[in-house]
């Protein structure tokens, strides 16, 4: 059976691949559209005792030590791909994402930067209490807009409840500069901080925090089997510290696995992790993943290309698509000829995908991957007025924006899913149902659902919530919100499950978790 059958308009997507009805060989599953093609029926209510975990991996690192990537299945196989991150003693000193982290930093505008830090040393001490709330509240009701203070409000209000004690912004902003820059050895980190003129304060707290190691990476693809966990095959090659920017989701085609890891994009043997194929990606530390469809890798990384999925050799490189986050998908309009679309950082665009070559752009651009179902392109994008939209194909003319809902949030970074003429989106602090064709929204709810993408099977949704946390299962219906079920799995908010058979493969904090899903059992 091909993946042409349950495509939704994604027609290149695996056409020429045969694979199992129950995989998830790539992100955002089979048909890059988060819609499950696994029979099996799952559950409608978790057990009181909460999901059974029907096995847990060896050590796997995330986050800062291995990023944010998410599981895929395919012939009874589990594959994740990491920048394995270690440290190392060392004589070098180096001000890195953790440090910049336990330092609370935030880059803003330099006008509002001023305004904040006048008003923070000329705050009264005697302010304390419900007062200094209220007066928070009104600071920031007057000086940030909606976005800044959904992204910056509770930051604002620590900094000032921290009043004279918060480090100075100035001298963090100075810290940010030499980020990742490193420092021969200790004397010279705190010549460094002396030479600048720190306060004495920051210049302990530098010292600190800053470690006496540095971060070495290998590029990891893991196999493991999908009934037991154990390893099958552990690949590792030569890589660079990235952090949790690489982020990517491996893609297993045709008994082959790609995978982006730091500097390079990976083929693999699905049997026993041979390397066939390593070639260089076009900028470093992609969050995106590879899309596999008629014999040719498409990616994101820092801007659009394609390789040959045969040898690994460079097709086409594109670099007025720029963005390393969001993943490429295929959009085949009905009595169309295919689009390569990328949401880019600045704006959705449509691509041939054989040459490369622009063929149109539009509003959109951030962090979410596109979804289509025949003449309609569904995307959800932070770019103002656009939120939720709706394109409808145009012969010989950019895809027209037929509707839009936007409202300020945090992240906007959930791909939405769509089913039986409808669109569901589990990202910005809610789940709501919309109609394609129309805009209608069926029904809407708040939810802490953020970062994390959902899936679709046997007419459910399932998501994470609290940050990955917990898994609910929603009804995929319009008559309303129908939360089913709702158990904790601990996973980790910034990736999202697979499933197969009816088993859901979780990635927690220091390994893969598979918990049971199935009806019955």
């Amino acid at each position: 059976m091909t993946a042409r059958c349950f495509s939704f308009g994604l027609g290149l997507v695996f056409a020429a691949s045969s694979f199992v009805s129950a995989d998830w060989p790539q992100w955002r599953g089979p048909g890059r559209d988060g819609v499950s093609t696994d029979t099996t029926p799952i559950t409608d209510a978790f057990p009181a005792e909460g999901l059974k975990k029907m096995w847990e991996s060896e050590f796997i690192p995330s986050d800062h030590m291995g990023g944010h990537g998410s599981p895929v299945v395919a012939g009874g196989q589990v594959f994740i791909s990491v920048v394995w991150h270690d440290r190392v003693p060392s004589e070098q000193r180096v001000i890195d994402t953790e440090t910049m982290q336990a330092l609370n930093y935030r880059g803003v505008q330099p006008e509002l930067q001023k305004k904040m830090e006048d008003d923070r040393l000329a705050l009264n001490p005697r302010l304390r209490g419900e007062k200094l709330d209220e007066w928070i509240a009104e600071w920031r009701k007057k000086n940030l807009t909606p976005k800044e203070d959904v992204s910056l409000g509770t930051w604002v209000a620590s900094r000032f409840k921290a009043g004279r004690t918060a480090f100075g912004l100035e001298w963090l902003d100075k810290i940010s500069k030499q980020q990742d820059k490193p420092f021969a050895n200790a004397d010279a980190f705190k010549k460094w901080l002396a030479d600048e003129g720190f306060p004495p304060e920051i210049k302990d707290k530098m010292i600190e925090i800053v470690p006496n190691t540095i971060k070495v990476a290998k590029d990891v693809v893991m196999c493991l089997d999908l009934n037991t966990g154990k390893r099958v095959w552990k690949f590792e090659s030569e890589g660079k510290a990235t952090g949790r920017k690489s982020s990517s989701t491996s893609a297993v085609v045709d008994g082959r696995v790609y995978a982006m890891c730091s500097e390079h994009m990976y083929c693999l043997d699905q049997k026993d992790g041979k390397l066939i194929w390593k070639v260089a990606l076009p900028a470093p530390g992609p969050g995106s993943s590879p899309l596999v469809a008629d014999g040719k890798v498409y990616v994101a990384a820092g801007r659009a290309a394609c390789f040959s999925a045969a040898d690994g050799k460079l097709v086409w490189e594109q670099k007025d698509v720029r963005g390393d986050t969001a993943s490429p998908m295929i959009w085949t309009p009905s009595g169309g000829t295919p689009v390569l679309v990328v949401n880019a950082s600045a704006n959705l665009s449509g691509l041939d995908p054989q040459s490369g070559k622009v063929l149109w752009s539009v509003e959109g651009g951030g962090q979410s991957t596109p979804v289509a179902s025949g003449d309609w392109l569904v995307v959800y994008s932070g770019t103002k007025d656009v939120g939720l939209r709706a394109y409808k194909h145009q012969a010989g003319a950019p895809p027209k924006a037929v509707w839009s809902h936007f409202w300020t949030t945090l992240r906007y970074t959930g791909s939405p899913i769509i089913y039986e003429g409808h669109v569901y989106l589990t990202c910005g602090g809610k789940h709501q149902c919309v109609n394609l064709e129309t805009g209608e929204e069926k029904w809407k709810t708040d939810a802490n659902s953020t970062i994390t993408s959902p899936l679709l099977a046997d007419g459910k949704i399932v998501v994470y919530e609290n940050n990955g946390s917990h898994v609910a299962i929603i009804k995929a219906g319009v008559a309303g919100y129908q939360q089913l079920a709702r158990a904790k799995v601990e996973g980790m908010g910034c990736t999202s499950p697979a499933l197969s058979d009816g088993r859901l493969i979780v990635r927690q904090k220091e390994r893969l978790a598979c918990f049971d899903l199935r009806a019955g059992r």
